[in-house]
């Protein structure tokens, strides 16, 4: 029993030196394959409800556009029948005028004195008798046209209010109809900055696996441990060595904008550069087309990974590559307007997760990610200002990292 205990010591003490493999995540690259495998069934379920989403959107935007163009046309209607029954009126009250003188000269023709008849140029019995006639029907014919004219009045009343009743239906109808179309746009993921849709993240986690492969990784290897070291993640720096903040992080426009705007007076001369020590994660565009990219960095210390991304550049350094290590003194780009912007500029996210990547389960998709993002607002994060030393305000300058 005293052997045994020994043997026991012995064991134990030996399997204390033994290098324990421990990493934030401890995903091998076959768990990326798996997670890969089952994305891309989730992405075949979903694909019909995807599609039928975006027809949903397509018809909402024809009818949308077949309401603005009735709208067009009843106002050009409106229009027309304004007229018309300003023309209408006018012409009753000529049509009232020359009735009643005809029916002067209808009572004076029927009068005893015959001789009026000679007055208006009747050279005989024969001819007033038929100027008789003739104003008889003149006047049944004015009366005539002045009814059919006050129908056509009532009708053109009536319906120019049903056009103005019309017109506030379409307008309700396309109001709803734009917040469909919003409400639509949010569950295909592609209505806010850096959006990608479940086909380009599907796209991502491909490359995430080439990178990992080209990077050496074998089906068994722990990504970051046994291959596709993270170098350490070192001091953070401001991404320009000049500029200042334009737009800060935090809520906008009733919804959170996740990063913090970085602005310059030269901006497409201005090189953008990591944050901090790590390695290239993404470069992809958004939904909207912005140049962007991702760089994740591994905090050795608390053993967590953060994400930096940056996005609107003009054009990325032709040098870099998904899997590249960076320092903070790689630059990854140049400051642009790509995408959904008002102006050259860049928008730059900092949070502690893995955006994009597959294995993530605060940050792997779209959807994930921005939920984390409110949350971490929500829980008090600071953005950037929180990792990075930035002059107070907006429009406060720098001049160096």
């Amino acid at each position: 029993m005293k052997k045994f205990s020994i043997y026991l010591l012995l064991i134990i003490s030996c399997i204390s030196f033994l290098p324990i493999r421990v990493h934030a995540d401890n995903e091998t690259l076959l768990d990326y394959k798996n997670l890969l495998k089952k994305y891309q069934d989730q992405y075949a379920s979903t694909q019909s409800s995807i599609n039928k989403t975006e027809t949903e959107i397509k018809e909402a935007n024809q009818e949308i556009a077949d309401i603005k163009q009735e709208m067009i046309d009843m106002a050009a209607e409106i229009s027309v029948l304004k007229d018309d029954i300003t023309s209408y009126k006018e012409e009753i009250k000529e049509k009232e005028l020359e009735t009643k003188k005809l029916v002067e000269y209808l009572q004076l023709s029927s009068g005893a004195n015959l001789y009026l008849e000679y007055a208006f140029d009747a050279d005989s019995m024969t001819d007033l008798i038929y100027r008789m006639s003739v104003v008889e029907q003149l006047t049944d014919y004015n009366k005539d046209v002045i009814n059919d004219l006050n129908d056509l009045i009532t009708k053109s009343e009536e319906r120019e209010n049903e056009i103005n009743e019309k017109e506030k239906e379409l307008t309700v109808k396309q109001g709803n109809l734009e917040k469909l179309i919003v409400s639509l746009g949010e569950d295909k993921n592609s209505l806010s900055v850096e959006g990608v849709s479940y086909s380009q993240q599907i796209k991502m986690y491909k490359e995430e696996i080439e990178m990992y492969e080209d990077l050496g990784c074998k089906d068994n290897d722990i990504i970051g441990v046994d291959c596709a070291v993270t170098s350490s993640i070192g001091t953070w720096r401001r991404p320009t060595t000049s500029g200042y903040i334009t737009s800060e992080y935090g809520m906008r426009g009733g919804s959170l904008h996740r990063g913090l705007d970085i602005g310059n007076k030269k901006p497409y001369q201005t090189k953008i550069y990591a944050v901090a020590n790590g390695t290239i994660s993404k470069i992809y565009s958004d939904s909207y087309g912005a140049l962007c990219l991702v760089v994740e960095h591994y905090d050795s210390k608390q053993k967590k990974y953060w994400s930096s991304s940056y996005c609107h550049l003009s054009k990325y350094n032709p040098k870099i590559y998904k899997g590249m290590t960076v320092t903070t003194n790689t630059w990854l780009g140049y400051m642009g307007a790509t995408g959904y912007v008002t102006g050259p500029h860049l928008h730059i996210e900092i949070f502690d997760c893995r955006k994009y990547n597959a294995a993530d389960k605060n940050c792997g998709s779209w959807n994930n990610f921005v939920n984390y993002a409110k949350k971490k607002y929500n829980a008090g994060y600071g953005g950037p200002r929180s990792l990075i030393n930035f002059p107070k305000g907006t429009y406060n300058s720098w001049s160096s990292r």
